[in-house]
């Protein structure tokens, strides 16, 4: 499977939209660095698509207004990546982008407490497009970096 990044994305803290920068060095074991997401274990870095988010801009479950825009990093997403059915892929799937590789780790995530898409009805699709993964190589990747199992 291939695609690529659209945008690296990393926040100086927790439970805040992260904002795009153009490159970064994912390290082993550790995940993006600088972010504050970073923790050893299963969740190291996280992944979802543009895709995702084209989709959650046209839903009709989705409001209007600043709360609701959709971007790059809204999902607290280390990776946007796009040409991808994250679907698709599996536990233990081994990535390559930049200089790095990454594995696989978990599939979906829960919306959280401040998610605006929570608040109504309707199937999240964060269960079925969003993944978690290890990092098994450090190196520097950039946003228009291919990506490939």
């Amino acid at each position: 499977m291939k695609g690529k990044i659209v945008s690296i994305n990393i926040s100086d803290e927790k439970k805040k939209p992260k904002k795009p920068i153009s490159s970064g060095k994912l390290i082993e074991n550790v995940g993006l660095e600088g972010d504050a997401y970073n923790k050893s274990g299963p969740r190291q870095i996280s992944i979802t698509s543009m895709e995702l988010l084209k989709e959650q801009t046209q839903c009709p479950r989705v409001g209007k207004g600043e709360d609701f825009i959709v971007g790059p990093g809204n999902f607290s997403e280390t990776l946007t990546v796009e040409g991808m059915d994250l679907s698709a892929i599996n536990i233990g799937d081994v990535f390559t982008a930049g200089e790095t590789k990454f594995r696989i780790s978990m599939k979906g995530m829960e919306c959280w407490e401040h998610c605006p898409w929570n608040k109504e009805k309707g199937e999240c699709p964060l269960p079925k497009h969003f993944l978690f993964a290890e990092v098994i190589k450090s190196g520097e990747i950039k946003a228009g970096d291919g990506i490939s199992s």
